[in-house]
């Protein structure tokens, strides 16, 4: 895993971020995927830059949000001689050791929640598009190609930093899909390679909306009903092999069900699987859900006719 790119300098800087650098990368293609599909259809593409502007601070705030939700009793907990868990969290900055502190979870350069990004970054453009009275239906199906593409990347830069997103231990020998994790949270391991998953799967829904749906004159909201759909899919799919808490759990849950340090995590990832839905897998399924409604409701399945 390579977290940071070292560049020397007299200052300690410890170089720039590879997460970070990937990140900005899916934002610069989405901003040149973006003006193009709006012209191709006939939208206006000054909309663009605020749309991509939004977008980043939505993803931005809501992945911080629901990064909280997942981490929740991490950070609300009762610790002794304090008035409360959810008193004290509000007065630490870092909170204890072992525990992570709102603030600091916060405000720091990890711990980024994709689906949280997504819904925020929805609100913020539905708003703005309800503000100009724009077209919503044809401008969702328009940014949508931009979006797949930029999960993609982003996925990628969360295997190249090494940040968490991976999977449990397995003894499955396939290349690219299981790699000894040494990131974040050392394993020394083999483990599900569950970020370079993810972005095959999202390369692959990009190309099926950019070089073949968004030419088949599917009816408004289709295009944005069919990713709602597939990503959700693929997202309550990977999430099977991913190291994530159930939000209820269905069967006995590891005995360590908080990611340790260092030293303790080769034995939590061997002893890890998936015992119930994820926060991730029951907004995947809300999604999904949306979308067949969409799709039966508004019938999208149909093309809009032409004038030959």
């Amino acid at each position: 895993m390579l977290d940071r790119i070292p560049i020397p300098n007299p200052f300690g800087w410890e170089g720039l971020s590879t997460f970070s650098l990937l990140m900005m990368l899916a934002f610069l293609v989405g901003s040149y995927l973006l003006p193009k599909e709006l012209e191709r259809k006939k939208l206006d593409p000054n909309h663009s830059d605020w749309l991509i502007f939004l977008g980043i601070l939505g993803t931005l705030v809501g992945a911080k949000i629901f990064f909280i939700f997942e981490i929740w009793d991490q950070v609300f907990i009762d610790v002794p001689g304090y008035d409360g868990k959810y008193t004290y969290p509000l007065t630490h900055w870092n909170g204890f050791p072992g525990h992570p502190g709102l603030w600091s979870s916060l405000f720091s350069g990890g711990g980024l929640v994709f689906f949280g990004g997504l819904l925020f970054g929805w609100l913020f453009i539905t708003i703005y598009f309800r503000y100009h009275k724009l077209d919503i239906g044809a401008y969702y199906d328009a940014v949508i190609p931009a979006i797949s593409m930029g999960y993609a990347i982003g996925r990628l830069g969360c295997f190249v930093s090494g940040d968490g997103c991976y999977g449990f231990a397995t003894d499955a020998k396939i290349p690219f899909f299981v790699f000894e994790f040494h990131g974040a949270h050392p394993s020394g391991v083999p483990v599900w390679n569950t970020p370079v998953m993810e972005s095959i799967m999202a390369f692959g829904y990009f190309a099926y909306f950019q070089f073949w749906a968004r030419y088949q004159n599917f009816r408004k909201w289709s295009i944005g009903a069919q990713f709602l759909i597939i990503h959700g899919f693929a997202r309550l799919i990977i999430e099977f092999l991913r190291v994530n808490k159930a939000v209820i759990p269905f069967v006995e849950p590891p005995t360590l069900v908080n990611i340790p340090d260092a030293n303790g995590n080769p034995t939590f990832l061997t002893g890890y699987y998936w015992h119930g839905f994820s926060q991730s897998q029951y907004i995947a399924i809300g999604l999904i859900l949306f979308g067949v409604y969409l799709m039966v409701t508004k019938k999208l399945w149909l093309k809009e006719e032409t004038n030959v």
